[in-house]
């Protein structure tokens, strides 16, 4: 009986050892994801702000190269800061996001506006969040949807933080009133590849992270009226409390 019980202690505490390992080997494996999908991003908006600045200079436009420049540095001071860790507060995320947004309504002269809102349950609760990685979804709404549309309507890009009143997750849902993602997929073939990577690797980061295993944590809804004329794209992300 006691050879018994010793050999099954033994072997629960070897189970508890593997699955601690196997958490810590997913845990490292999605931090390295992030900062693949990270050297894939930041080359590329670098180059556009840096371009960017360059025209101002050019235009004989100091004021805006200026401008642009300080809050250039702003945010890269951020991002560097938080490529450093795997979470970041709600509140510095949502400053970034602040930021990175007003650089690209200056290099796109303001063809887009956009509003952010937090519910008030989440203001100044204290709450970390995966860094970096509600960003890609913002830049496909504003390349792929906002910046193609032809009429004359107001092109809009709605960010809301939404308390689910669960423990583990709230609820991020990036809205624009662009031309839809079938009509972009038309025009950008050639970036295929490219934006179901960086959506692929944020998702599986977020299944990773998220305690809900079963639960997607990404969710496309297209948006039509009631002719069946595309209205824009709304897509939900649940993201994991750390």
């Amino acid at each position: 009986f006691l050879v018994l019980r010793m050999f099954k202690n033994n072997k629960r505490s070897l189970e508890l050892e593997e699955a601690t390992k196997i958490s810590a080997y997913k845990q490292q494996v999605a931090e390295l994801e992030v900062q693949s999908l990270r050297s894939q991003m930041n080359p590329h908006f670098l180059y556009n702000s840096l371009n960017s600045i360059r025209n101002y200079i050019i235009k004989n436009e100091p004021q805006l190269a200026s401008d642009y420049l300080a809050n250039f540095a702003t945010l890269m001071r951020k991002i560097l800061d938080a490529s450093q860790q795997s979470k970041i507060d709600l509140e510095e995320e949502v400053e970034m996001l602040k930021l990175y947004l007003d650089l690209e309504l200056m290099r796109f002269s303001n063809r887009f506006n956009y509003e952010i809102t937090v519910s008030p349950t989440l203001k100044d609760a204290g709450l970390n969040i995966p860094s970096m990685a509600i960003q890609p979804f913002i830049e496909n709404a504003i390349w792929h949807g906002l910046l193609n549309k032809e009429d004359n309507e107001e092109a809009l890009l709605q960010i809301h933080f939404i308390d689910t009143d669960e423990d583990d997750r709230i609820l991020i849902e990036v809205t624009d009133n662009g031309i839809g993602r079938v009509k972009s997929r038309e025009m950008h073939s050639h970036f295929k590849v490219h934006k179901s990577k960086g959506i692929s690797i944020t998702q599986e980061r977020l299944r990773r992270l998220s305690k809900n295993a079963i639960h997607d944590p990404i969710e496309f809804i297209d948006l039509y009226d009631s002719n069946g004329k595309a209205l824009g794209t709304t897509v939900k992300i649940y993201i994991p409390l750390l």
